[in-house]
């Protein structure tokens, strides 16, 4: 009876490890994917200054280029446009294997 608790414990304990590891990928690709749109946004804002001929200087560029940063990263959070989710459902595999690997020596 013991020895049951002792193994449905440590298999317990392994679950949580695996899910808060789990979590944490979950929340790497989300940041993942809000890095990737804000430098894509501002590619395309740089893309279409140029386009518009409109070379001038931005005096609130450090500003503009926050508020793209906030806006992706926001947008990600809300579920983004799916990339987060295709990376997570690649790597989330590792992680179970490496959760399995870990408990037969």
């Amino acid at each position: 009876m013991a020895v049951e608790r002792v193994v449905s414990g440590a298999m317990g304990a392994a679950k949580d490890v695996a899910g808060d590891k789990l979590k944490k990928l979950e929340r790497a690709c989300k940041q993942f994917e809000g890095i990737f749109l804000s430098q894509l946004w501002k590619e395309m804002l740089a893309s279409s200054r140029r386009i518009g001929g409109d070379e001038r200087k931005r005096p609130f560029g450090p500003l503009e280029d926050t508020a793209v940063e906030m806006a992706s990263e926001a947008l990600s959070e809300a579920g983004g446009v799916g990339l987060w989710r295709v990376l997570y459902e690649q790597m989330k595999g590792a992680v179970k294997a490496e959760g399995e690997g870990d408990g037969r020596g």
